[in-house]
């Protein structure tokens, strides 16, 4: 076990971490689906504000766009710093089970596995395999070889 185990974080703090993240994600989701809307033509001024209606092959493609630009913002920076938004304001990072920066890959991997960690709804995969973990490690964490503690 490395030296990390002390100071390895739980369910709580990463929570606090992951609801800021999550409106990172939404602003996200917005100027995305706008981006899709307005090469599509399916974005419109109205007196309220800018609305963006898409349908179809269009709806699909904002919604990979957001998934991909969302896993990317987790991926680069935890990867190169370690931490998001939410795990600065929070002071926790995430490092290599070795307490090392985590690769570009383990960082990669740990993000994808987000999409399962997040099953059915509000994060309940990612929430048990923390909780029943002697290593406070979601799936993305095991799959990814990364533990996320206190620095």
């Amino acid at each position: 076990m490395s030296s990390n185990t002390k100071r390895r974080c739980g369910v709580g703090i990463r929570g606090v971490a992951m609801a800021i993240d999550s409106i990172i994600w939404m602003a996200l989701f917005m100027i995305t689906v706008s981006a899709v809307g307005l090469m599509t033509g399916d974005l419109q001024t109205t007196s309220e504000g800018v609305e963006t209606n898409l349908e179809g092959g269009a709806a699909l493609a904002g919604l990979t766009l957001w998934l991909a630009v969302s896993i990317l913002y987790h991926t680069v920076l935890e990867w190169r710093w370690g931490k998001t938004l939410g795990k600065y304001l929070v002071s926790i990072k995430v490092t290599g089970v070795d307490g090392k920066s985590p690769s570009l890959l383990g960082s990669l991997l740990r993000n994808l596995l987000r999409l399962i960690d997040w099953l059915p709804f509000f994060y309940l995969v990612g929430i048990v395999t923390i909780a029943v973990s002697k290593s406070d490690r979601r799936l993305g964490d095991r799959v990814g070889n990364t533990i996320v503690v206190r620095p």
